[in-house]
């Protein structure tokens, strides 16, 4: 309890020498409400926990690697195994030094406690050796070439706190102790955060940023209106026309944006209906909903022209269009074009006919096709989109009404397979493996994994795929299995892909300065949601101005 009490006092007494505080007020996630909860093996878990509270071994962006509490790692020749070099003369928030011991306890309880595995790495590991003061081996269950990149999202816990937790997945940890930079948390209400420096961070002269502010912002378009107030420093919101609604308030008031990963539409194969998860299984009825949207229309009406048209039927994102040969990128992409009229043909081959003449086709047996398309409400851009597919589709005669839930009744619905249709985005990856493992692999449709392959269609082929991926780093070799993937996928058509979520970034440049810019001077800020581990790195860079 001591050590406690002392950085607490070292924290409070470091504030009070503070002229003046620099804070950076972050919108990092919608939220109803906080929770003191920063449990980073739970999946509610405040969106300032990582990163933040538990810095990461390494952050792979795009070709760099910026090494964090690893300094280093190797591959064994097999690909069984990964040595990590741990960096010396980092503490905890509480003075306790950093060591292998709580890379290797950590990494334990992903193996040994599945249920704190919601990144699915402990499926890959075999054991954990400590080697030394400041290493660690992982022997892994199977050879896997991308081993460090998933090791990225592995969460280090101070093994001396949590050996004495007992029920881990209960805990709420409301008074963490982290390696991050802001491990202090100054104030917590309902509806506000604000997390200060750790003194014992191991960064202290690269860090002049000295708080992080968390304000409550329950939805996109509050968000809008607050950003355009300039209250918040650093947020990524769907802001339909940016230049007039946003940039034009303030030359200070600066955005980035680029194409994202793909915005696609799922479809429940487990449907409980029998009659209708026939329909969904069949590839004609899915070929069919593509071919009915326009998605230049639909990308213009539901997000202000703020996307692009998706490229790759399988979904892949446009800057990895060298992983795919042309004949290959071809084969299927009129399946993702507006063609309505082979549309109506293919739903009236499979007898999906409007019998009664209300305008909506009926199932083979006369019962009504009625299906809802779910999004979480607060998300303006999905909510939009997925009125305007409803409406679209209803022109070929498939009735789809457009249901807007809480995002934790979105995700509860897709895991129970309680859903006929739902539109959703994927994360991005330095490769394209990420997103094709996470939205195919069958491997990640149990209820604790997140919703991205909740469509529920099994081909072990496309896990083979997945897999031989993993045993090679020869960069040809895997642009012939990605090929192979794009393929597979396409053929099925197993999601709808829409367009290309523009990746928006808002920041301000009144407070701060320091953040990152191309060569010819335009931005190149990662967003500040929680998912991505590059915001660590922008925040590092930060200066307060009025410093300088």
């Amino acid at each position: 309890m001591l050590p406690r009490l002392l950085t607490l006092c070292l924290a409070l007494v470091s504030f009070a020498g503070m002229a003046t505080t620099h804070t950076l007020t972050i919108i990092p996630e919608l939220s109803n409400g906080f929770v003191q909860n920063y449990n980073p093996f739970r999946t509610d878990k405040l969106a300032t926990t990582r990163d933040f509270i538990f810095e990461p071994l390494m952050v792979f962006e795009d070709d760099i690697v910026h090494f964090r509490l690893a300094e280093s790692y190797s591959l064994s020749s097999d690909l069984k195994g990964i040595t990590l070099k741990l960096r010396e003369g980092i503490q905890w928030s509480d003075g306790t030094p950093f060591s292998a011991d709580d890379v290797k306890f950590s990494l334990s309880l992903l193996k040994n406690e599945p249920e704190l595995d919601y990144n699915s790495l402990g499926k890959w590991i075999e054991r954990v050796e400590k080697r030394g003061k400041n290493e660690v081996y992982v022997s892994l269950t199977n050879p896997n070439a991308q081993i460090a990149l998933q090791l990225q999202e592995a969460i280090i816990v101070p093994a001396h706190q949590w050996r004495k937790v007992k029920d881990k997945r209960y805990f709420l940890n409301a008074f963490p102790i982290g390696t991050g930079p802001f491990t202090y948390i100054k104030a917590f209400s309902s509806n506000n955060i604000v997390q200060c420096r750790n003194p014992y961070y191991w960064q202290q002269d690269e860090l002049n940023v000295d708080c992080i502010r968390y304000p409550q912002v329950r939805s996109n378009d509050e968000l809008i209106s607050r950003l355009s107030n300039g209250e918040f420093d650093w947020a990524s919101a769907f802001i339909p026309d940016i230049e007039r609604n946003y940039a034009s308030y303030s030359p200070d008031y600066r955005y980035d944006f680029k194409a994202s990963t793909i915005v696609s539409l799922l479809f429940n194969f487990d449907h409980p209906n029998p009659e209708t998860r026939k329909v969904i299984q069949d590839v004609r009825f899915r070929r069919a909903i593509s071919m009915s949207l326009a998605r230049e229309l639909l990308i213009d009406v539901a997000v202000f022209g703020q996307g692009e048209i998706a490229a790759f039927a399988s979904g892949l994102e446009p800057r990895f269009e060298d992983w795919i040969s042309p004949s290959a990128a071809e084969q299927h992409l009129y399946y993702i074009r507006f063609h309505p009229k082979a549309a109506n043909r293919l739903l009236d081959e499979m007898g999906l006919v409007d019998k009664d003449g209300d305008g909506f086709r009926e199932l083979p047996s006369g019962e009504p096709l009625s299906l809802s398309l779910i999004s979480p409400s607060g998300w303006s851009d999905f909510v939009s989109a997925a009125n305007v597919s409803a409406e679209m589709l209803s022109a070929v005669g498939i009735n789809v009404e457009s249901q807007s839930v809480p995002f934790s009744r979105y995700e509860q619905l897709m895991a129970k397979g309680s859903y006929d249709m739902s539109i959703t985005n994927y994360f991005s990856g330095s490769t394209p493996y990420r997103y094709l493992d996470s939205a195919f692999n069958s491997r990640n449709q149990t209820p604790s994994d997140p919703r991205f392959a909740k469509h529920y269609y099994r081909d072990e082929g496309i896990d083979k795929l997945l897999n031989d991926y993993l045993l090679t780093s020869d960069k040809k070799a895997q642009k012939a299995i990605i090929n192979q993937l794009h393929l597979r996928i396409s053929k099925q058509q197993i999601t709808v892909p829409l367009y290309y979520k523009l990746e928006t970034v808002e920041f301000t440049t009144s407070r701060f300065k320091g953040w990152r810019m191309q060569e010819d001077g335009s931005p190149n800020v990662p967003p500040i949601w929680y998912t991505e581990r590059a915001r660590l790195i922008q925040l590092l860079a930060l200066e307060p101005i009025d410093s300088l």
